[in-house]
């Protein structure tokens, strides 16, 4: 298992947990609802910098893919000049 699946499972339990039985408002401190809610942020912040670089880096490769397919072969000319024997 990749860790980028790995961290997607994790995430995706954790989500489940809380919305299947959230904790009661009046239990929790405001500076805690700030944490989790700061903390959720960078989580997402995190996720969308990962799609990012592998969104991008797919592009990359398939763009260095079809350049060369579509170049063919690589031809070398090699210009000397003519020299005159005496």
């Amino acid at each position: 298992m990749t860790l980028k699946r790995f961290v997607s499972i994790l995430l995706l339990v954790t989500l489940i947990a809380v919305v299947a039985k959230p904790a009661r408002a009046e239990a929790m401190d405001p500076q805690l609802i700030l944490i989790i809610a700061g903390v959720g942020i960078a989580v997402v912040a995190l996720i969308a910098v990962l799609i990012i670089a592998n969104a991008s880096e797919g592009r990359r490769r398939g763009g260095a893919q079809l350049s060369t397919a579509e170049a063919g072969p690589t031809v070398v000319l090699v210009y000397t000049t003519a020299v005159e024997s005496p």
